[in-house]
């Protein structure tokens, strides 16, 4: 018994639509590959500024730990030197409040409201900048930060009511922001913390 010419072309035709079903899979999975992997590879470049943004806050925090003094900080008279805390942000190191003198009470420290790190311009200039001592492998540029000294604040947090006429149960407080890319500029992280000085 043989199959009449209608029996023929229908089947033809359920062949080329089931070859077509597959066609379409076979391209959706191809896509969903090509997506994965795309996703993939952000995430481990995202990593990687995450990564390299968090080396440069740990390098920061040493910095400052090694070469704060606070006459570096004076407004009135004027610090000069290389690791004065100005309000231009020279080498990284800020300052837009003012601090006359170590003799005066910590109450007289304004830490101003200016956020340095809001300002897309700093980050372009390394003279307002400072570059992390240990680089992350891999990134596509080096990883910056800058240190920005806001005042005092209480060494001993239990203490609900320290004496703002005795430096000694205040310590210096610095809020250190870090910008840094993965293996392409086009991933960036910012990183920021607030970091209590206790010698």
């Amino acid at each position: 018994m043989g199959m009449s010419s209608g029996e023929k072309g229908s089947v033809l035709i359920v062949s080329l639509i089931f070859l077509l079903l597959l066609t379409i899979v076979g391209v959706s999975s191809m896509n969903m590959t090509n997506l994965e992997e795309r996703m993939a590879g952000n995430f481990r470049d995202h990593d990687l500024a995450f990564q390299a943004a968090e080396a440069a806050l740990l390098d920061a925090e040493e910095f400052v730990e090694n070469t704060f003094d606070i006459t570096q900080a004076y407004t009135n008279p004027s610090c000069s030197g290389a690791l004065c805390y100005t309000a231009a942000c020279t080498g990284g190191l800020c300052f837009q409040g003012s601090f006359d003198s170590s003799s005066t009470t910590v109450a007289s420290c304004t830490a101003g409201t200016t956020k340095e790190w809001e300002n897309s311009a700093i980050w372009t200039d390394a003279s307002k900048t400072r570059a992390a001592s240990n680089q992350v492998a891999g990134t596509a540029e080096d990883a910056r930060y800058i240190v920005e000294f806001r005042c005092f604040i209480p060494r001993d947090p239990t203490n609900s009511e320290p004496d703002l006429n005795m430096f000694a149960q205040w310590v210096p407080a610095f809020r250190i922001t870090a910008l840094a890319s993965g293996s392409s500029t086009d991933s960036a992280v910012m990183l920021q913390t607030i970091y209590k000085l206790v010698n």
